[in-house]
C-alpha cells in the first residue's frame, strides 16, 4: 500500500475548506451558454466560462490557483486520458475534474474513472445530472466509490550518510515542480533537529510540524495553518509551493502511525509530497519510505558509500509494483575520497545507479547570502536535476528531447529570478 492511498478515519477530507465557489468551465463555445445556463439554474454560477479543452484548463489553473471543481470538454481529444491527467497534475488533487464528452461511450466511461476523474457528463448535460454530479463532487462522493476519487503522489529522499545534498536537492526539484510544472508540492523537512529547507526556500520554520506530530489526529484546519507558502511577487498566481517544517529541536518521540496520516492527508492535497528524510532516519522515517510511491537514495560512489548503500538498500526491502526506487549518485563531497568506478559499485550494491548529480561548488551555498537557493549559479547541476525531475514525475528523458520548447523551458527555469529573492531567511 503506497502512502498516496494510505488513508484513516482522522484523514483530512480534501473537500472541508476549500473555498465554495462555483465551477470552472472549459467546453466548446457553441455550448457555453446552455451550461452557464444550467448553473445559474443550479445557484452554481461559474467562476469561469471559456471556450477550450484540457489545455485551455491548465493555462487558467496556472495563472489562477486551484478551484474545487473543473468541468471540461474532451470532444475531439485525440488522446483524452493523457490530456486530463496532464490538467489534474496541475488542477491538484483537492481538485474534482467533471469530462464533458459528445460520445455515449461505456469503455471511455470506465478509463476515464479508473483515471482519477470524478465524472464524465454527456454533453449538453440534464440539468439534473449535472446537479448530482456536483453535489457529489462538494462532498467528494464518486459514484458507488466511498471518496478519494484521485490522490497525488509521494517521494522520499534520504541520503547513505550527511552532507550529500538531499535538501538541496529536494529544494530545487520543489522549485521546478511549483514553478516550472505549475504542479501543486509540498515539501515535508523531516529533519526535526537542523532541517534546512526553511533557509533553502527563504522561509522562517515554525512549530508546525511539531504541532502536528504531536497532536492525537491531523486536523485539516490545523493542517492548513501549519503549511508555508513560498512567497510570489505581487501580481502572480498564488504559490504552488508549501513547506512543512518546525524549528530545530529535539525529536521527541512520536507514533510512527501519525507520519502516515500525515502522508495520506498531504496525498489528497498536493500533486507531489516531497519527503526530506535526514540519514539517521528518526521514528516515522521508514515508515514513509515503506509506503512513499517513489523512494530516491542518494550516494557517494566511494567504499563507504557502497556499503552504506548496501545496507540501506538492503533494510529498505525490495519495492512493490507500485512503488519505484531511484539510486542517485551525488557529487555533493567531491574528491573527499577515491571514487569507485561505476561497475564495481553497482556490482557490490546489486543496484545500477539511476542518475548522476554533478558537484555544485560553492554557487549554490553562496546565493543563499541573497535570499533563497538559486540554481541560477549551477547550471549543471540545475539541469541534472530537472532531468530526474522528469524521472520521478515519469517523463521522456528530458536531456534526449532535442525539441525548442523543452530546451526553452529549461533554459527559463535556470535563468528564472527567483519570485522571492530577498525574502526572510531562517
Amino acid at each position: 500500500m503506497t502512502m498516496s492511498t494510505y488513508n484513516s478515519g482522522n484523514a483530512p477530507s480534501s473537500r472541508d475548506d476549500l473555498p465554495a465557489n462555483g465551477p470552472a468551465v472549459f467546453a466548446a463555445a457553441a455550448d457555453l451558454a446552455v451550461i452557464g445556463g444550467q448553473l445559474e439554474r443550479l445557484q452554481r454560477p461559474a467562476a469561469v466560462l471559456q471556450a477550450g479543452g484540457p489545455t485551455e484548463a491548465a493555462a487558467w489553473c496556472a495563472a489562477n490557483g486551484e478551484a474545487a471543481v473543473i468541468l471540461v470538454d474532451i470532444t475531439g481529444q485525440a488522446h483524452p486520458i493523457a490530456a486530463l491527467l496532464a490538467l489534474a497534475s496541475q488542477a491538484g488533487p483537492a481538485c474534482r475534474l467533471i469530462a464533458l464528452g459528445d460520445r455515449q461511450d461505456v469503455d471511455l466511461y470506465r478509463q476515464l474513472l479508473q483515471a482519477g476523474i470524478f465524472d464524465y457528463l454527456v454533453k449538453p448535460p440534464r440539468l439534473d445530472v449535472l446537479g448530482d454530479a456536483l453535489a457529489r463532487a462538494d462532498q467528494d462522493e464518486p459514484l458507488a466509490q466511498g471518496g478519494n476519487a484521485r490522490a497525488g503522489r509521494s517521494a522520499a529522499f534520504v541520503g547513505t550518510g550527511g552532507g550529500l545534498g538531499v535538501s538541496t536537492l529536494t529544494a530545487t526539484l520543489g522549485q521546478w515542480l511549483a514553478h516550472t510544472r505549475q504542479t501543486p508540492t509540498v515539501l515535508v523537512d523531516f529533519d526535526r533537529r537542523k532541517g534546512d529547507l526553511p533557509l533553502l526556500l527563504g522561509l522562517e520554520a515554525d512549530t508546525g510540524l511539531a504541532s502536528l506530530l504531536a497532536a492525537p489526529g491531523i486536523d485539516p484546519r490545523l493542517l492548513q495553518r501549519t503549511l508555508l507558502a513560498a512567497a510570489q511577487q505581487p501580481g502572480q498566481a498564488p504559490s504552488r509551493l508549501h513547506l512543512l517544517a518546525q524549528r530545530p529541536g529535539p525529536e521527541t518521540p512520536i507514533d510512527p502511525e501519525r507520519a502516515l496520516e500525515l502522508g495520506g492527508a498531504l496525498c489528497q492535497w498536493f500533486s507531489l509530497s516531497l519527503w526530506d528524510l535526514p540519514s539517521h532516519r528518526p521514528a516515522g522515517a521508514d515508515d514513509v519510505l515503506a509506503h512513499a510511491d517513489i523512494r530516491v537514495v542518494l550516494t557517494e560512489m566511494t567504499v563507504q558509500g557502497a556499503r552504506n548503500a548496501h545496507r540501506l538498500l538492503a533494510e529498505l526491502g525490495q519495492s512493490n509494483p507500485n512503488q519505484r526506487l531511484l539510486l542517485v549518485a551525488s557529487a555533493a563531497r567531491l574528491a573527499q575520497a577515491p571514487t569507485l568506478p561505476a561497475a564495481q559499485f553497482e556490482d557490490f550494491v546489486g543496484h545500477a545507479i539511476d542518475h548522476h548529480l554533478p558537484h555544485a561548488g560553492q554557487a549554490l551555498a553562496a546565493s543563499l547570502l541573497q535570499g533563497p537557493l538559486d540554481t541560477r549559479q549551477s547550471p549543471a547541476y540545475a539541469q541534472a536535476a530537472v532531468q530526474l525531475g522528469g524521472r520521478i514525475l515519469g517523463l521522456p528523458d528530458i536531456a534526449s528531447r532535442g525539441t525548442t520548447g523543452v530546451a526553452q523551458r529549461l533554459r527559463a527555469w535556470i535563468n528564472r529570478r527567483p519570485a522571492n529573492a530577498g525574502a526572510a531567511r531562517a
